[in-house]
């Protein structure tokens, strides 16, 4: 829909629950980055999405297997964003 400022609200939003209710960096928190990265790249603002895409690439290294798919999604938005930069 295109209406990227009330998505980063939510996104924003859902992220302090997570903070607030689950482990530090959890997996869920990690979508929500990955999210947020993405919203950012649609937006061409690189370094927020660099920024957001890093801490879900963190968070699912260290808290899932090499082979999971959120971890080579991730993986592959970092790159994306990367070659824009």
């Amino acid at each position: 829909m295109k209406d990227y400022s009330t998505a980063l609200t939510y996104y924003q939003k859902g992220l302090k629950i997570r903070e607030k209710k689950l482990p530090k960096n959890h997996p869920d928190s990690a979508v929500v980055y990955h999210n947020m990265a993405k919203l950012y790249l649609a937006t061409r603002k690189y370094n927020m999405a660099m920024k957001n895409v890093q801490q879900a690439v963190e968070i699912a290294q260290e808290k899932l297997p090499s082979s999971h798919p959120h971890l080579l999604e991730y993986k592959e938005t970092f790159e994306k964003i990367r070659k824009k930069m």
